[in-house]
């Protein structure tokens, strides 16, 4: 029997074998790529209030912890019985995690999004006056060279199309959409509603019994893969949790504030559209680098067609917050958790960016900073394996490293 298995022919066809196998389910997976994709789409309709419950419970965490730390403290004078005090802090942290969700959801549907309707209607109704207005502006500064009032108007004129076009075609019919189906589709409602309130019911379980959860996910995971992966794999999951819940909650947090007091400097200046441009900073904000860029770009056209000196202390106000968030907010909220130079910054930005839009901006900086460290971490353990150096300074000059005393040997520096 050992003699078949250690016979070049049988591994050769084993491995024939695993690739005709590997093309022809490729090739069914291409020519039923509606059905399997329709399946994928069932199952993320079944498992959705579960993925809701698991976003609410992510989100919620800082808080409930928050407020049981504050009703542990405050109820242990009074309860000494350790259970009883949990069960009550339990008890009264999820409610008031839920009531703060609840704010945040009315606000955003019956407050935000019909007064962000009001202002997108409003610049598309007042659109040609206020295009009139910067188109005489522009004719008046450019008047002395006429190729360049003729490039800069054409531009002008190109950007303001495609712009009233995406907002009477493409954001306003959205928000309608999103609107109406809240408030108004019946069918809608019932299927949300059923959804997020059992997604609430399975975000209070993670959220009472998540250390429970991870002990059994721990314990199965050193049942199937052993210590050395198992450790490994933990390593991994402590640091990939770390990134996301660090990244993600810092950077929503320094959005709010930046777009808190952009929309207090906006109202304070008597500047146009400051609720609509202030959530287009915020949201803008929490991509890295970019950000700031992107989000100043439509403020600044929407106020410049009002008013330009209004779009100069737009600019203004803009530098300053970026000022504050880059000096102050970040390195205290944020700081270096992703833990990866400024070129592979701006090098997950463009690649996610490109791969998977607006979303993958945002994300494309904590999952790179994933994949560097889980890479990084399993080539300095391969290289502690074999006793090579594997601190990055040792390879800083390096000319060779000694075969006999491992040892890195650096080239000689030349005045």
């Amino acid at each position: 029997m050992k003699k078949i298995y250690n016979n070049n022919y049988f591994k050769w066809g084993l491995v024939a074998f695993a690739v005709i196998a590997s093309s022809l389910l490729l090739y069914f997976f291409i020519l039923r790529i509606d059905f399997i994709a329709n399946i994928f789409k069932r199952i993320f309709i079944i498992l959705k209030p579960l993925i809701y419950g698991i976003v609410i419970a992510f989100l919620l965490t800082q808080i409930f912890n928050y407020f049981k730390k504050v009703f542990n403290k405050l109820l242990s004078k009074k309860i000494k019985n350790q259970k009883k005090l949990n069960k009550i802090s339990n008890v009264i942290s999820i409610i008031l995690s839920i009531i703060i969700l609840l704010l945040i959801l009315f606000f955003i549907f019956y407050i935000l999004i019909p007064r962000l309707m009001i202002s997108i209607l409003g610049i598309i109704e007042s659109w040609s006056i206020n295009a009139n207005n910067i188109e005489m502006w522009l004719r008046d500064i450019l008047k002395v060279s006429p190729t360049l009032e003729t490039i800069i108007l054409n531009a002008v004129n190109d950007s303001s199309k495609s712009i009233l076009e995406w907002m009477s075609e493409g954001l306003l019919p959205t928000m309608e959409n999103i609107f109406s189906n809240v408030t108004t589709g019946l069918n809608g409602m019932y299927i949300f509603l059923k959804d997020f309130i059992i997604g609430i019911v399975f975000s209070v379980y993670l959220l009472i019994y998540k250390n429970k959860y991870i002990a059994s996910l721990k314990k199965f995971i050193y049942t199937i893969f052993g210590i050395s992966k198992a450790n490994s794999i933990l390593h991994s999951a402590r640091y990939s949790y770390k990134i996301f819940n660090g990244f993600i909650k810092g950077k929503l947090f320094t959005s709010l504030i930046i777009g808190t007091a952009c929309y207090i400097g906006m109202i304070i200046l008597k500047m146009p559209y400051a609720l609509l441009i202030s959530l287009i900073i915020a949201v803008t904000n929490i991509i890295p680098f970019f950000g700031p860029i992107i989000g100043w770009v439509p403020g600044v056209i929407l106020i410049a067609m009002v008013s330009p000196i209004q779009a100069l202390y737009f600019t203004i106000l803009i530098i300053i917050l970026q000022q504050i968030e880059g000096n102050i907010l970040e390195p205290k909220i944020v700081g270096d958790i992703t833990g990866i130079s400024g070129f592979w910054v701006l090098f997950a930005i463009i690649v996610f960016g490109d791969l998977f839009g607006f979303i993958g901006m945002i994300l494309g900086v904590p999952v790179f900073a994933i994949i560097y460290h889980f890479i990084k971490y399993n080539a300095d353990k391969y290289l502690s394996k074999r006793e090579l150096p594997y601190n990055d300074d040792d390879y800083l000059d390096l000319k060779y490293i000694d075969e006999t005393t491992k040892k890195p040997v650096k080239l000689k520096s030349s005045n």
